[in-house]
This record gives C-alpha cells, sequence and structure tokens, in this order.
C-alpha cells in the first residue's frame, strides 16, 4: 500500500497534475492533488552529492513547497529555480524562500516544466514517475550543458543507467553527469604520435559509455580505458609489445565538433632500454586536437 501511495504521486514533491499530458484539464484539478515532499535529509544529501556551491544555478521541476532549492540557496550558496503548474504550490514556495531568507536568490515560476527553459542550469532535481522522467529525458539533453548534474529521487531514467545510486532510510535517489554527444570519427593529430602524425579512431556511445576503436592500420596498437564525463573524454593507447611498450594516456574537452586537451606519454620502464630515439623524444606531456567528420 505505501508503494502504491508513492506511485500517485510526483514532483520534488511528486504531483502528478503538473502536466496536462497525464490526464485531461477536467477531470484533475492540480489544487485537487495531494503531495509528498522529499525528506529534508535526502534533500541535503542530493545536493552534497552533486557536490553543489555558490557557482551552481539548482532547478527544480515540480518544486512544490520549495525545499530543494531553498536549501540549495541557504545551505550551499546556490542560485535556485522552482518550477511548477500549482499557483499554491508556488505561494507556498515564495512564503518558504522569503521566511528562510533567501528570496533573493531563489525564484519560482507557475509553468508547465516540459515548456520552461532549463538551459540556465547546472544541477535539475526531479521527482517525478517514471514515465515522465523518461519524456523529459530528450528534453534534458537537448537544453543542458554537457557536465550538468541531474538528481532524481525515487525514480530512474529507464536505460540511462546513473552514475551513482543511493539509499537512505525508504528512499534511493540517483545522480548523473549529463554526458557530450562524443559519437563519431574522429581525426587526432598530436606531436607525441612522432612520424604516424595523424590517427582516426572511431567512438560509439550509449550515454556516457564509449568504446574507443582505432581505424589507422597501426601493429601492436589498441585503446582501452575509454570514459566520458560531462564534456571530457578520455582512453588509453598502448603501442609495442603485446601493446605494452608506450602508454599514451588522452584526455580532452569535447567542443561540438571538436576535441582538444593533453596527453601523457611515457615508456614502460620494463621495455626502456628497447625505445627508439624517436620513442624517447615523445615522452612527457603533449597536446592533442581532433576533429569530427562524421
Amino acid at each position: 500500500m505505501k508503494r502504491q501511495r508513492r506511485i500517485w504521486f510526483a514532483g520534488t514533491v511528486i504531483c502528478l497534475v503538473l502536466f496536462g499530458a497525464m490526464a485531461p484539464a477536467s477531470s484533475v484539478r492540480a489544487q485537487d492533488v495531494h503531495f509528498i515532499a522529499t525528506p529534508q535529509y535526502v534533500v541535503n544529501e542530493m545536493l552534497e552529492l552533486a557536490g553543489t556551491n555558490q557557482n551552481d544555478v539548482v532547478y527544480d521541476l515540480g518544486c512544490g513547497d520549495g525545499r530543494f532549492i531553498i536549501t540549495a540557496a541557504k545551505n550551499f550558496g546556490a542560485r535556485g529555480v522552482g518550477i511548477d503548474i500549482d499557483p499554491e504550490r508556488i505561494r507556498e514556495s515564495r512564503v518558504n524562500a522569503k521566511k528562510a531568507g533567501v528570496d533573493d536568490r531563489v525564484t519560482f515560476y507557475e509553468q508547465d516544466l516540459f515548456t520552461t527553459d532549463i538551459s540556465p542550469a547546472t544541477i535539475v532535481a526531479l521527482y517525478l514517475l517514471p514515465e515522465l522522467n523518461l519524456s523529459l529525458r530528450s528534453r534534458l539533453f537537448k537544453q543542458l550543458k554537457p557536465g550538468t548534474r541531474i538528481l532524481s529521487h525515487d525514480f530512474d531514467m529507464g536505460d540511462w543507467k546513473p552514475d551513482v545510486v543511493e539509499q537512505l532510510g525508504e528512499s534511493t535517489y540517483y545522480y548523473w553527469v549529463l554526458p557530450a554527444d562524443a559519437k563519431g570519427r574522429w581525426h587526432i593529430s598530436t606531436p607525441a604520435l612522432g612520424k604516424d602524425g595523424e590517427y582516426t579512431v572511431e567512438v560509439v556511445q550509449n550515454f556516457q559509455e564509449i568504446r574507443v576503436t582505432l581505424l589507422t592500420k597501426q601493429d601492436n596498437a589498441s585503446i582501452s580505458h575509454a570514459k566520458v564525463k560531462g564534456d571530457m573524454i578520455s582512453f588509453f593507447l598502448g603501442k609495442g609489445f603485446g601493446r605494452n611498450k608506450t602508454g599514451m594516456f588522452f584526455k580532452g574537452k569535447v567542443t561540438g565538433n571538436t576535441l582538444s586537451g593533453n596527453v601523457q606519454v611515457e615508456i614502460n620502464p620494463f621495455y626502456s632500454h628497447l625505445a627508439t630515439e624517436e620513442e624517447a623524444s615523445i615522452t612527457g606531456n603533449h597536446g592533442w586536437t581532433a576533429v569530427r567528420s562524421k
């Protein structure tokens, strides 16, 4: 019974009628729907998990009584924006913000979250039904910048696996860092490649999980440990003698169709006596760039 009751609520307070898509306006009115607030101790832990600070702009989609962004402003110094379609919740949030002394740092709008511009957010908080999370997912990827942190109380994002899942009391909460779009074919240039000059790699991506494959024909070379977090991508390229002689660790920032960053090159000490003059000359730190062709 308790689980069934929780499923009928949405918001950082769960509120079903936040969205006209869930029911005709004539059959359910926002002011008739009860809500359940996220426990304050869960709010605190979620904001801690996201590393909330004074540089953040926290958006709460379905803000209820405003506690999420009020806490973000009061305890973490962030600015906040609360969105709710229920005018009573908006009035309550504004009163609560004034009582907390943070009404100069938070703003509340009576709006539909599916039409609200959320692009300024650096953190987004959700307490929505699973179907609404999935409906909202494409909007998050379209509007938010890579690196934006996303928090959800009780419900996940389907096949988009969270970076972190935590349990606290009866609450489960989820955390994601929005990944950049890194998929495609990239042409890498760096002095670290020596006479080879340029490598071409293929990035296959499923949300924050990526696989990088070397397309340029190279004997005893392969790529592993590929990761994307926010707008940063990294991978390890091993070359020679079972791919263990020379190691290159690439780390760079995705900006549209370009990549740029640094690559650290080291020779495995076990094989250092076999290193050629060229291999020895390129050890150390180098810049690298890449352009996406498709």
